[in-house]
């Protein structure tokens, strides 16, 4: 029998997969793409500790071949202050934005080079069950034949729409609708002049530019979600005009270079899931969507499932009950996840500055240390409750 059954091969469920395999498990993906695979719906963010997770995994030199640039320059534009720094406590002391076709591969390739097995174009079908126990999937293969495999846990990683969450019944909590949200919009540019990553805050208005692969620049424009949908062929043009008013010099810049690709735009509901049940759980947005405002979704997930892969060891290996050690699991990840996806539902809202906000950024702006503190807020290297009641 197989250990774990890893549902979807992204960066939540390769990563889950690549610990597992490397503390000796028998470990099982499926996906029904194939891969290399992108995934548009990504602004490709990984912050400073999700970047850290990556050095400690051996697989961040794997990034840096791939040509995707350090993002070692933070700057955030606020209008009577501009703030510049570097995230404190970071240890690798870069972000990287690589492309998902890049980064999923990555850690796909470094989990069977560990000893998981991979199965591409399977369609997840639905759980097996031992009366109120989790047992293993049925899957559907490409001739369209249903098959079953059995195993000691399984592991949701398949996206917010997730199907495992579905077939177990996993509780939403802490839910917002996408109107409550932001609205993204983005596109890549090359030709264009940056270093680093680029924020431009506004009333009811965030830009942001970094450099990915391709010697590209993912340039977005964040709105709130309660706004109207800009129409297809209105966008760019929407956007630039959108662009100029927050900050004509980024603008500029932009103009100069030239599109790659679509734009894309998008708006998403938010939530939590209950994260375990008796032989399951999830990770990544099947278990936490969070709103994109704050980028945090990719780090998100190399941290849960970093979290989980130790949970499970434990349990599989002796070391603690099973679903005592899955306990452990849930209460970790809502003790870290659930504050900052609450905090980024109300960034969301990209309502105006309050007067005590206004004070917090005069008083981090007179010094070096509090920009990096503040930085490394949003980089997850210095912890939420730190930095807010400081």
């Amino acid at each position: 029998m197989l250990d774990v059954i890893v549902v979807g091969a992204r960066c939540a469920g390769a990563a889950t997969a690549l610990l597992l395999a490397r503390q000796g498990h028998r470990v099982l993906v499926i996906d029904q793409d194939r891969f290399p695979s992108d995934m548009r719906l990504s602004t490709h963010l990984i912050w400073h500790a999700g970047v850290d997770l990556l050095q400690k995994w051996n697989v961040l030199d794997a990034v840096r071949a791939s040509l995707c640039p350090p993002l070692t320059a933070f700057s955030l534009d606020l209008g009577p202050v501009v703030l510049k720094g570097r995230p404190a406590q970071a240890n690798v002391g870069a972000a990287f934005a690589p492309k998902r076709v890049v980064l999923d591969q990555i850690l796909l390739e470094a989990a069977v080079a560990a000893g998981a097995e991979l199965r591409e174009g399977l369609l997840f079908d639905g759980v097996l069950w031992d009366g109120p126990r989790v047992v293993g999937v049925r899957v559907k293969n490409p001739d369209g034949s249903v098959s079953e495999e059995t195993a000691r846990w399984v592991v949701g990683a398949d996206g917010r729409h997730s199907a495992v969450a579905s077939a177990v019944g996993s509780q939403p909590y802490h839910a917002f609708p996408k109107e409550q949200g932001s609205l993204n919009t983005f596109a890549y540019f090359s030709g264009m002049s940056l270093k680093g990553a680029e924020f431009v805050s506004r009333p009811r208005r965030l830009g942001y530019a970094w450099q990915t692969n391709d010697d590209q620049v993912l340039v977005g424009m964040v709105m709130p979600g309660r706004e109207a949908r800009m129409p297809r062929a209105e966008v760019e043009a929407r956007f630039f005009e959108e662009l100029e008013l927050t900050s004509p010099l980024l603008a500029a810049r932009v103009r100069a270079g030239r599109r790659e690709g679509d734009w894309i735009s998008t708006s998403i509901n938010t939530f939590c899931r209950e994260p375990s049940g008796a032989g399951w759980s999830l990770v990544g947005d099947a278990g936490l969507t969070m709103d994109p405002i704050t980028m945090a979704g990719i780090t998100n997930a190399l941290r849960d499932a970093e979290s989980l892969a130790n949970a499970l060891h434990q349990g599989l290996s002796g070391g603690q009950e099973l679903d005592e050690a899955m306990l452990g699991f849930k209460d970790q990840r809502d003790h870290v996840s659930v504050p900052f996806h609450l905090f980024s539902q109300e960034v969301a809202a990209l309502l105006p500055v309050t007067d005590n906000v206004q004070r917090l950024c005069r008083d981090v702006a007179g010094s070096q240390q509090e920009i990096d503190r503040y930085f490394g807020m949003w980089a997850q290297t210095v912890p939420l409750a730190s930095f807010l009641q400081a």
